[in-house]
């Protein structure tokens, strides 16, 4: 995950990617990738495409347990 870490952390308009693993199973990883806004996290799937798909298919055989579902939720922060 550290390479796939450095990657992200280079992506234009990325704000902060975080990983974490479970306290109750060690076994279970997920990542919150922060974009500065919506277009760049867009910019980031279309012109980044192929490293994108290429870390969601290496976390999905590296890291997943294929039993349990896998998803993407995309959610705005506020600044309040």
């Amino acid at each position: 995950m550290e390479t796939s870490a450095s990657e992200l952390r280079g992506v234009k308009g990325m704000r902060r990617v975080e990983f974490f693993r479970s306290q109750s199973d060690p076994t279970q990883y997920g990542a919150i990738m922060l974009f500065r806004n919506m277009a760049d996290l867009d910019n980031y799937k279309e012109e980044q495409s192929g490293t994108y798909q290429t870390m969601v298919r290496s976390v999905r055989e590296n890291w997943c347990d294929n039993s349990k579902p896998v998803t993407e939720q995309i959610y705005e922060i506020l600044d309040i």
